[in-house]
């Protein structure tokens, strides 16, 4: 027996756990060697101690009087407590208090078994403190943080969802995130990649669209992986997404921006070769109308000649406006009356099933913009809402004044300068339009009419001519609520300008002057020199710059006036102009071009204020062009 009990006592003295036994008093009567261990105190210092001993304050009091109460009932106490070593260090205990009773039951002593959890709990708040961390990174990040479990039900959220699509925390966890919160379109690919994320554990990255709970779409780019438990499986899924709405629209718009960019590019290049063309067919059609006598049946075909040259020739200027190549001849005008100008013919046009009302702000004020190319997008704004209400309906046009700050520029998603803006509208209560039509309309070549119906050059027209005024047009339109198309134009103070006057329309008068033409299009040259030389002027003829030169060395008398194509091969119109000037400081000049835009005004053209003549020109047209230009005081400088 004594034996036996020798080895239980190594045992305990030896064992991994701390082991205190005292008397009902909570006087130390043993302890053994792993106490000692933990403790820093020896058998001899702890012994006819409490412990009280080693108490420091950390553990809270009520904490001691719960076990006391516990222990001194017969029962048994377990819990935590936190102590302090010997050397000051502090630690923590699991500690098991259990009452010792003899053969008739009365408890003699209690025995006090704890273990040191100091390690462990070190590991546990290490990890609290890592889950907080993390937990705080997940609910101010502005991402979305989307917990799946592996059936694809909503575990976890973070507020920044919250606050992007307005369904709370609460709402969205337990629901089937496919079927609620994604729109029945992308539904079946995103669950078959859910179904191959979480049976493969393939890291995915996709981009698809979300709904709000106001039913608007949110697109999100996501970057999915599998979370797993400690056997490796599969539990559910952990996503972060990021909204990139605004971005991707900004891109698609830019595309847009692009893609119109180089259509026009290509537009002002077949232009200017279309207009040389159409300038000939129109010159040479008046002369056949010059040769012919009143009542020739031939007549008329001249007239379906030049008919077909002016048709095509707006086709040309509608091409130059959406490419905003468009020569523009801007005046202070009054937008109100534009609309009064034109007003009559819209009637006209959109015919008895409309009604076309008018809501004009006279204090609306002045804009800066040429009256011809206003009427064009009135025109073209009128016939797109007609076009919009195929059984009739209302149309209205209406001017406001408007003021763009930064609040509302950032709105627009564009740089727009901040000031006072006339805001022209034109409001229709067709069939109106979806948002996927809406981020095309302004596309050359664009339409929704049906074949035959439309050339889709209006609205990139009107976009174009905007755009060059210095203005910017938005629209605003959903599906059977009909369109509302407003075009900001700067406003204009009074006092700024004076309108555009009449253009004469007397026949030209002839002239004896002698006039250097620059033409590198054979045709052209051909027709202009013929049209003035009916008109009595002597002509030289240069087929470029060079020529013209060299023409001009080597005339005896004098040149009064240079007629020169802004572009041609070589040598342009104000280098030729240039250096003519050095030697002739009184010539005068006219340029023309079928260029316009920017390839006319990087040359500095229209801003030095020099005559210009755009192509395709009439021959009256270019005789009273040259004939002002002789007439008009001689600017020296370009």
């Amino acid at each position: 027996m004594d034996k036996l009990l020798r080895k239980l006592t190594l045992a305990v003295d030896q064992g991994p756990a701390s082991v205190v036994i005292t008397d009902l008093e909570g006087h130390i009567e043993y302890v053994n060697h792993r106490f000692t261990q933990i403790t820093g105190y020896t058998a001899e210092e702890a012994r006819g101690r409490t412990p009280s001993l080693w108490k420091s304050g950390l553990t809270p009091e009520a904490t001691y009087t719960e076990l006391w109460r516990t222990i001194t009932a017969g029962r048994q106490w377990r819990g935590e407590v936190q102590n302090r070593r010997k050397n000051g260090e502090v630690y923590w205990d699991l500690v098991t208090i259990t009452p010792i009773r003899d053969e008739s039951g009365a408890v003699t002593n209690y025995l006090g078994i704890q273990q040191d959890l100091t390690e462990l709990r070190r590991a546990t708040d290490a990890v609290a403190a890592s889950e907080q961390r993390q937990r705080m990174l997940f609910e101010t990040l502005d991402l979305i943080v989307l917990g799946l479990d592996a059936d694809g039900r909503v575990d976890y959220v973070n507020p920044f969802f919250e606050r992007l699509t307005g369904w709370t925390a609460a709402e969205a966890r337990g629901a089937d995130w496919i079927h609620t919160f994604l729109p029945e379109a992308v539904r079946p690919t995103i669950q078959t990649t859910f179904r191959e994320l979480i049976a493969h554990d393939l890291h995915s990255h996709y981009t698809n669209a979300i709904l709000t709970k106001a039913g608007a779409q949110r697109l999100i780019s996501w970057n999915n992986t599998v979370v797993r438990d400690g056997q490796g499986r599969a539990t559910g899924t952990l996503s972060i997404g990021e909204d990139v709405t605004e971005r991707v629209n900004l891109e698609r718009q830019l595309q847009q921006a692009q893609k119109m960019e180089a259509v026009g590019q290509l537009a002002g290049g077949v232009a200017h070769d279309f207009n040389n063309v159409l300038t000939a067919i129109t010159g040479y059609a008046e002369f056949l109308r010059m040769d012919l006598p009143p009542g020739d049946p031939k007549l008329a075909d001249v007239d379906e000649i030049q008919n077909a040259v002016k048709r095509a020739g707006a086709l040309t200027r509608q091409l130059l406006a959406f490419s905003r190549q468009q020569v523009l001849q801007p005046v202070v005008l009054n937008p109100n009356d534009v609309v009064h100008g034109i007003e009559k013919m819209l009637r006209r046009l959109i015919g008895e099933n409309f009604d076309l009302a008018t809501a004009l702000d006279p204090s609306a004020g002045q804009v800066k913009a040429d009256p011809g190319q206003i009427e064009q997008v009135l025109l073209n704004l009128v016939v797109n809402a007609r076009d919009a209400m195929p059984e009739g309906g209302r149309i209205t046009i209406a001017t406001v004044r408007a003021q763009i700050d930064e609040v509302a520029a950032a709105a627009q998603g564009k740089a727009l300068a901040q000031g006072d803006y006339v805001v022209l509208s034109v409001s229709d209560n067709g069939v109106g339009m979806s948002s996927e039509v809406r981020l095309r309309i302004f596309e050359p070549f664009f339409t929704t009419k049906p074949s035959g119906k439309g050339s889709g050059l209006g609205l990139a027209t009107v976009y174009g001519i905007v755009t060059q005024s210095g203005g910017f047009i938005t629209v605003y339109s959903e599906p059977g609520f009909g369109s509302t198309f407003k075009v900001y134009l700067p406003f204009v103070a009074p006092g700024s300008g004076q309108a555009a006057e009449a253009a004469s329309i007397e026949k030209p008068r002839e002239g004896s002057e002698t006039v250097l033409i620059a033409e590198d299009d054979e045709a052209v040259r051909a027709l202009a020199t013929e049209i003035l030389q009916r008109y009595g002027y002597t002509v030289l003829a240069a087929r470029n710059g060079e020529e013209a030169l060299f023409l001009a060395e080597r005339f005896e008398g004098l040149i009064q006036l240079v007629v020169t194509d802004v572009v041609m091969t070589g040598m342009d119109g104000p280098t030729l102009v240039e250096q003519l000037r050095a030697r002739h400081p009184a010539l005068r000049v006219l340029f023309t071009s079928g260029y316009t835009g920017e390839a006319v005004q990087r040359r500095g053209v229209l801003a030095s204020g020099a005559p210009f003549l755009e192509k395709p020109f009439t021959a009256a047209g270019l005789a009273r062009k040259v004939r002002d230009a002789l007439d008009a005081p001689l600017r020296v400088a370009l």
